[in-house]
């Protein structure tokens, strides 16, 4: 029976059993130790997406006017060669700098993921600075810490203690979501919103967004009476007594007291530290202060970040020949200072997931560059470009998965053909490779190949891989290289964003969604969740029409009161497609950068509400 994994960009990075008789089932593999035999709710439109009759076949030349949606059919050798010339010329032209491959995590499969980069190196392109969802948390963390690779999650259950900061693992982290219910731990929940995590905790601290460094200020203030002292930051710690800190975060006094007292006497525990909180101003100075706090507590190594594995990525990925990244968050300024002239678009939906939309589309509209987008739908992205190569669905390709979650390594057996001429990150890449007339073993190498190599080089036994469809493999333990030396300095300059008569925009995770993956495929939620105090002082009702606009953008949508929703802040799920559902919410957020890896900061965006 082969096996499938899910090579979404999500922490659990499920094992799956796949049978191709009579139609594509799947179910958990029962015997993956974090998968434990069930998939989460985005699963159901696994096969969905692979047999939906929305699915790209045939390659497609733009025939009108950019962004208009007027394509024709091409044969896939003819797009090829379109390609290949394109590079040539570009490269003849401008320079190799001058491509830049616009890709990140929709496809997180090692080969999918990794190997075109080969192509990429050998030409000596640009590349992106992947700084959108949680570099800048990692960055922070190696900043004070030496690494960013926590500890093992199947180690939960021996905490006396589960803190999820920032993280709705009941939607995003379902499998370990089911560990720290499993435990005897207390759970809390850190969010604004009372999200189904918060609902299922012991307790839930739902403190203002952006107040996460004062919360922790005020820890540190009531662990002094207790004996756990931080000398580098006394004179700022003694400035958040809980009442000043409680008045703040709006916790109030009581709650920060307990929850302080908890992680002095409910030792060990350990903190999952999501990547939503830390995707504002002060994210990754957030993360960095709560790493500082559990080093004062003995608890530095308890942390769920990031994972890393001994996996050689420069024999994946090829070596780099051109260090010029091109940031990723703020991509529309980038291009308009950057020379670009071709943009080779794959594992991403950028006119989808980045912020500050509207900039990004009129200099795309505006500027002499050719697009090619690889992908299974006509995605927004798509719209846009100039050549569209369909792309194949994870069930049609063998691929290795790791986790950056877990340290299980998971096989992706193809279980079917691609329809049409649809074709894999691999198989696409060793195609151009040949159109461009490159015969180096290494942009060759097929599939099994690569996956026989990795295995040897994490002493994984391929029979049983076969068999299991899974193998345990060894997590990097960094030696700590505790460094406190900034953070007096950093957190001196802290300011709380916010903006008189604004309300605070959050743009979450949905429940199926994974990016904006999938929400093609349903009823996607476009409400604008708003708290019935606020919508009543406005004159608003549910269901009314509003008006939802900064200096970014405007969106028009219907409100849904939401009593989960704190006051002060609007909750709209990312994600949504323009071309299908009118808007995106990434049409009203900021693109400007935080100082750790120029990492986002949309959830410091700020917007008007007004009813229609």
């Amino acid at each position: 029976m082969p096996f499938s994994a899910c090579p979404k960009d999500c922490f659990d990075s499920c094992s799956i059993i796949t049978e191709n008789s009579n139609g594509i089932r799947i179910r958990g593999n029962p015997s993956h130790p974090i998968t434990s035999g069930f998939l989460c709710y985005k699963a159901k439109f696994f096969v969905d997406s692979a047999i939906s009759d929305k699915r790209l076949r045939r390659p497609l030349l733009r025939d009108g006017k950019r962004g208009e949606g007027e394509f024709i059919e091409t044969s896939l050798d003819r797009a090829l060669d379109i390609i290949s010339e394109k590079i040539r010329e570009t490269i003849k032209e401008c320079g190799a700098e001058c491509i830049l491959p616009l890709e990140y995590a929709g496809n997180r499969a090692l080969i999918s993921y990794y190997f075109p980069r080969r192509f990429f190196n050998r030409i000596g392109s640009s590349f992106l600075n992947h700084s959108l969802c949680d570099e800048a948390g990692s960055m922070a963390l190696r900043s004070i810490l030496g690494t960013s690779v926590g500890m093992d999650p199947e180690k939960l259950k021996e905490m006396k203690m589960i803190v999820y900061w920032g993280i709705n693992p009941a939607w995003t982290n379902v499998h370990g979501w089911r560990l720290a219910k499993l435990s005897k731990a207390k759970i809390y929940v850190i969010d604004p919103v009372r999200t189904e995590s918060a609902k299922g905790a012991d307790v839930h601290l739902d403190l203002k967004p952006g107040t996460d460094i004062p919360l922790v200020l005020s820890i540190l203030n009531v662990l002094s009476r207790y004996g756990i002292s931080s000398p580098e930051l006394s004179s700022i710690v003694s400035r958040y007594d809980p009442e000043y800190a409680g008045r703040i975060t709006g916790l109030g006094a009581k709650k920060i007291e307990d929850f302080a007292l908890d992680l002095l006497d409910k030792r060990p525990f350990a903190i999952h530290m999501g990547y939503g909180f830390q995707r504002n101003l002060y994210g990754g100075l957030s993360v960095k202060t709560i790493a500082y706090m559990m080093t004062l507590l003995g608890m530095e190594r308890n942390f769920i970040y990031d994972a890393k594995h001994g996996i050689d990525y420069e024999y994946l990925g090829g070596i780099s020949k051109n260090k010029r990244l091109i940031n990723q968050v703020n991509l529309g300024r980038e291009l308009e200072k950057n020379d670009i002239r071709m943009i080779f678009v794959y594992n991403t939906n950028p006119l989808n997931s980045l912020p500050n939309q509207n900039l990004l589309r009129d200099v795309i509209q505006k500027k002499d560059i050719f697009i090619v987008v690889h992908d299974l739908f006509l995605t927004d992205t798509a719209l846009f470009s100039d050549l569209i190569i369909p792309a194949a669905s994870f069930f049609e390709f063998n691929d290795l998965v790791d986790s950056y979650y877990h340290d299980y390594i998971n096989l992706n057996q193809k279980v079917m053909d691609p329809p049409g001429e649809a074709i894999s990150n691999h198989d696409l890449f060793v195609l151009l490779s040949k159109k461009m007339g490159f015969n180096e073993p290494y942009l060759l190498e097929d599939e099994w190949s690569i996956i026989d190599n990795i295995i040897n080089m994490l002493k994984i036994d391929k029979n049983d891989l076969l068999k299991k469809g899974f193998a345990r493999i060894e997590r990097v333990r960094n030696e700590l290289i505790i460094n406190k030396s900034n953070l007096k300095e950093e957190l001196e300059n802290f300011t709380i964003p916010s903006r008189y008569g604004y309300f605070r925009l959050i743009s979450s995770t949905s429940i199926y969604g994974v990016g904006s993956q999938f929400n093609n495929l349903y009823s996607f939620d476009t409400y604008a969740h708003i708290n019935p105090h606020d919508a009543m002082e406005m004159g608003i009702d549910d269901g009314d029409s509003v008006r939802i606009m900064n200096e970014y953008g405007m969106i028009i949508t219907n409100v849904k009161l939401d009593d989960s929703i704190g006051r002060g802040i609007v909750l709209i799920y990312r994600g949504s497609w323009p071309s299908i559902h009118g808007w995106n919410v990434n049409f009203l957020t900021t693109d400007s950068v935080q100082e750790y890896s120029m990492g986002a900061s949309m959830n410091s965006t700020f917007v008007k509400v007004e009813k229609v």
